[in-house]
């Protein structure tokens, strides 16, 4: 069995919410594809969600949730 670094029950736990982690992390992994595109052509092993993914871990980016009135 493989292991999955970042554990996903720890990003589960720190996103608050699996649709919260998955729409974060999706929304990052389309901006880094945007930013640097040359960086996963070069490194075509590292996926952009799989780097989103890290660096949510890492505490690069958080999410902030905004209450609606």
């Amino acid at each position: 069995m493989a292991m999955i670094n970042p554990p996903i029950e720890v990003l589960f736990a720190k996103a608050g919410s699996r649709y919260s982690l998955t729409t974060a992390v999706a929304k990052r992994a389309k901006e880094l594809l945007v930013e640097r595109p040359e960086f996963f052509n070069e490194n075509q092993k590292i996926k952009p969600i799989e780097f989103a993914s890290k660096e949510f871990f890492d505490g690069e980016y958080e999410i902030k949730r905004t209450v609606l009135e």
